[in-house]
């Protein structure tokens, strides 16, 4: 037993020296690290010390140097919208005519030199929600995915207006949008969006019971203060700038009347607008029953009903044999408001003057077969100057430019007058109207449109594509007009002047530039707003883009893209996952909070303003607050015995029932009053006299009879 203690004594001493050891050894080891972290801090703050020192000196020797100023460079942000990006990519477009817009980076050193077209960039306008229902009572889905039927710019283009074939109107205001993310059943491909900041329907007229109506045409007033809508209705509507009211609504002819100039308004769908470019009280309206009309918006003009009588018919359209035809195109105004120009059913454009009393049967200028056969000519316009006019058709797959000038000259200019195979380019015009010809325009819809660029040299219109055709893309395509050439000098007698004429043809165009705006789908309406130097054009899938060039482009556009989306911080994204929902959210909605109302702000306590003169006269027109009373009769002209000339119905019967004395009747007794009626009179009191004898009469009846015979006279011989 000895010898194991002392073994167990001798392990414990050798184990507790190995300790010690180990504890000296981490010891030494901490020491050393301590040292080396003390030198290692001694160093960096030297060197800190250093370098502070050397910038302060360097900042007080900038001190004795002269100041210079560099301009500040924002950082260029990649921007998902645009259209052309890299260099790469505009030159493959350039050396086929093609350019893609899908996922092109921005890049702010390309500029398109060579043609000057505003395509560098773009946004994406959305039609709205999917669950707006129609206003008329039948709750209608209104799908957000309908193809715009008509759009155009305000005259400032500070917002853009699209007419959709739902019947709804969607404005946009590009100094008020908010960018925003798609939907996931969106048919943008933009990851950032605009939405429309007011939806309106064309349907909520309560005069108007037809049912529903596809819009055709939309146009603004000079000043941009009214809009006027044309649908497939026959009574166009003008509406107030914000579309909170409608200001007037047209009247409706009668159909039974084959005269159009005899109707008070259009017995037909509408399809043209327009306003005067200059005069803001005057429009003018075209419809498929061949009438052009002017309507007076200044408030003098007739009304029946409460609906705006047509002022004047400037026009009755009639095809090449004299017969009456239909407008199917839209309604161009020439710049100066003297002309109009518009498309026939039978394939004519005709130019029509606005002045005059009479109603016109012949038209200043017009071409016959203008697309080839009874092609329908579906949209005219006027080019900036007025001195071109370009047509479309939905049959044709071109584009027609033609001048306006000399089409006036050529009046009742057709095709059988050039048989002798003085033609032009198409086989049936002469090169002097017929300009150019733009080709590789294919226009499934009668909604497709074009443009003239701002200086009228450039035409930019889009192409359909088949239904169905997912794959394919609809284009965006730009045309450049040639110059016009000048004829030359000759003397009289010299044969240049003939083989001038001789060598001159119409010039078949080919894009200068291509751009795929829309997978799968159409390209319809196009608007080139001349200030704002900028392209909006729609599509048959509900969206609407706007091109546009920093640089090249002025506003529009470019103010909300300069804007980015809010991000959502977390506590906002949890007060919205926990908000109510159902009837309890209309109670703690942020609209219902939205305004806080102090006591002195309740209509209890709160004291009415004086009325100023402006608001005593607002009060006067509104007849819901005052009343206007009868005017007195005028004329002299008697109603009755008792009534002479000057006084109403009304004077007359207070006067002879002595209203004005009895009127006050306060205080009194009316059993008093009753009983001033029967004194001095007895309706009863004869019958409870007694027996008393009376004579009813002093002769009897046949006493009277032989009174009455006349005698007979004797006669003596």
């Amino acid at each position: 037993g000895v010898g194991k203690c002392s073994e167990v004594n001798t392990q414990q001493n050798s184990n507790l020296e190995e300790s010690h050891v180990e504890n000296i050894d981490i010891e030494s080891s901490d020491s050393n690290r301590a040292t080396n972290d003390d030198e290692k801090m001694e160093t960096d703050v030297a060197a800190t010390r250093e370098a502070r020192e050397a910038q302060i000196a360097a900042m007080i020797a900038s001190f004795d140097t002269a100041p210079t100023y560099k301009p500040y460079v924002p950082p260029e942000e990649v921007n998902d919208n645009t259209l052309i990006g890299s260099s790469s990519a505009l030159n493959e477009g350039s050396q086929n005519g093609t350019t893609s817009m899908n996922n092109a980076p921005y890049d702010n050193d390309i500029s398109n030199i060579k043609h000057n077209l505003p395509i560098t960039s773009s946004i994406t306008l959305s039609p709205g929600s999917n669950s707006f229902t129609s206003s008329d009572g039948a709750n209608t889905p209104l799908q957000a995915s309908s193809a715009v039927a008509t759009l155009c710019f305000e005259p400032s283009g500070s917002r853009l207006v699209a007419g959709h074939r739902d019947g709804t109107i969607r404005f946009y205001d590009f100094h008020g949008m908010k960018p925003t993310a798609p939907n996931a059943d969106s048919n943008s491909s933009s990851e950032v969006i605009y939405a429309p900041f007011r939806i309106v329907d064309s349907d909520n007229d309560p005069l108007d019971q037809t049912g529903r109506h596809v819009l055709t045409a939309i146009g603004p007033s000079p000043t941009g203060s009214q809009w006027i809508v044309g649908t497939t209705s026959s009574q166009p509507k003008v509406l107030d700038r914000e579309a909170r009211s409608t200001i007037y609504h047209f009247c409706k002819g009668d159909n039974y009347v084959t005269d159009a100039s005899n109707t008070k308004g259009h017995t037909a769908g509408v399809t043209g607008v327009a306003f005067h470019p200059l005069l803001k009280d005057i429009c003018w309206t075209c419809g498929l029953d061949g009438s052009i009309r002017q309507w007076d918006l200044s408030g003098k003009g007739r009304m029946q009903f409460g609906k705006l009588i047509c002022q004047k018919v400037l026009a009755k359209c009639k095809n090449e044999k004299g017969q009456r035809t239909q407008i199917v195109s839209c309604l161009g105004a020439h710049p100066s408001g003297r002309k109009l120009v518009v498309g026939t059913a039978c394939g004519s454009i005709q130019i029509w003057n606005c002045f005059g009393g009479m109603v016109s049967s012949r038209p200043l200028g017009a071409v016959y077969s203008a697309h080839g056969g009874t092609k329908p000519v579906t949209f005219v316009a006027f080019s900036t100057n007025g001195e071109r006019i370009v047509s479309r058709s939905d049959l044709d797959d071109t584009v027609r430019v033609w001048d306006a000038v000399k089409m006036e000259r050529g009046v009742g200019l057709s095709h059988r007058k050039f048989a002798n195979g003085n033609r032009g380019g198409d086989g049936q015009h002469p090169p002097s109207i017929l300009l150019a010809i733009c080709l590789g325009l294919p226009a499934l819809n009668e909604s497709a449109t074009c443009a003239f660029s701002p200086d009228g040299k450039t035409i930019c219109a889009g192409t359909s594509v088949d239904r169905g055709a997912t794959n394919d893309f609809g284009k965006l395509k730009f045309y450049r007009l040639p110059e016009e050439e000048k004829r030359p000098k000759t003397s009289k007698g010299d044969g240049a002047t003939k083989s001038y004429k001789e060598g001159k043809k119409t010039a078949m165009l080919e894009p200068v530039l291509t751009l795929d705006v829309a997978k799968g789908a159409s390209v319809l309406g196009v608007s080139w707003h001349p200030k704002l130097n900028q392209i909006a054009f729609g599509t048959s899938n509900g969206t609407i883009q706007v091109l546009f060039d920093r640089n090249l482009s002025t506003k529009g556009a470019i103010i909300p893209s300069a804007r980015t989306i809010r991000q959502s911080d977390g506590l906002s994204e949890l007060l919205r996952s926990r908000a109510p929902t159902g009837s309890a959210s209309l109670l703690t909605s942020s609209s219902a909070n939205a305004n806080i109302i102090v006591p002195n702000a309740l209509p209890l306590f709160r004291e009415e303003p004086r009325a100023t003169r402006k608001t005593k006269e607002r009060e006067r027109k509104d007849p819901e607050l005052t009343k206007l009373p009868q005017p007195p009769v005028t004329g002299g002209i008697k109603t009755g015995s008792g009534a002479g000339g000057g006084v109403s119905f009304t004077q007359y019967v207070v006067e002879s029932t002595n209203y004005i004395q009895n009127k006050n009747i306060a205080g009194k007794d009316p059993r008093e009053e009753l009983f001033k009626y029967s004194e001095g009179k007895s309706y009863v009191a004869a019958a409870y006299e007694g027996d008393v004898q009376r004579i009813l009469a002093e002769k009897t009846v046949e006493e009277e009879e032989e009174e009455m015979k006349p005698k007979k006279k004797s006669r003596t011989g």
